[in-house]
């Protein structure tokens, strides 16, 4: 059972509402109801899509929404926490257009239709840093922009070791990587050094399997 106490509309729900899908939603039930839905832009990576949704408790009350989802040749995309052979992470530095910044973040992109998480981590492992992985574990999914992004991606962590030379995607802008500690990596997230939100959510998944600067996977902590 999720944890944390109510401070408003506490009772248990006739249906279980936090973290599940609903669509198109009910706005009998609290939710944005979609009423009609089109595509308004898209390319082979993403789509942004137009809704019209009814408003809970607003009389009928109509908005219009929208979201970007994965593209028709991709799917729910894949962050990896690599972990060398001195427990260390490894962050790339790279130039993100939307934001206009180089960030520090752990190596990240969308999957191909039908890539398993893990063959996807192997991949972006392999461009962004030419690391082989080794071994992989589930740290769950994480929702980074709930406002505007569909998406909600995988986030694995590695054991990893040298595989050679990087691949590069053709979009991509990488200069440099970096090795952090767990004590190093968490300090950089707290104090805004590190501003990606993939990155500073990994460090919060990561804190059950870190003893001291050692890691070892626990099982059975994600849910």
């Amino acid at each position: 059972m999720p944890e944390g106490r109510a401070l408003k509309g506490g009772g248990a729900p006739p249906v279980r509402r936090e973290n599940v899908a609903s669509e198109p939603g009910d706005a009998g039930r609290g939710e944005l109801q979609i009423l009609e839905e089109h595509v308004h832009w898209e390319n082979e990576a993403a789509r942004l899509l137009l809704a019209k949704v009814r408003l809970p408790g607003k009389a009928g009350e109509t908005k219009e929404q929208f979201r970007v989802t994965p593209g028709a040749t991709h799917e729910d995309g894949v962050v990896v926490v690599p972990i060398d052979e001195r427990d260390r992470i490894v962050l790339v530095r790279q130039f993100r257009h939307p934001v206009r910044m180089w960030m520090r973040e752990l190596p990240r992109g969308a999957r191909e239709r039908g890539e398993t998480p893990e063959d996807g981590a192997r991949r972006e492992l392999k461009e962004e840093l030419g690391l082989e992985l080794v071994e992989s574990w589930t740290l769950g999914r994480i929702a980074t922009d709930s406002g505007q992004q569909r998406g909600i991606p995988f986030l694995l962590v590695a054991r990893v070791r040298r595989g050679g030379e990087t691949d590069p995607d053709d979009s991509e802008s990488i200069d440099a990587s970096f090795a952090y500690s767990f004590s190093e990596l968490a300090r950089a997230c707290a104090s805004g050094e590190i501003l990606d939100s993939f990155t500073i959510a990994a460090v919060t998944r990561l804190l059950p399997h870190f003893d001291g600067e050692r890691f070892e996977y626990k099982p059975g902590v994600v849910r």
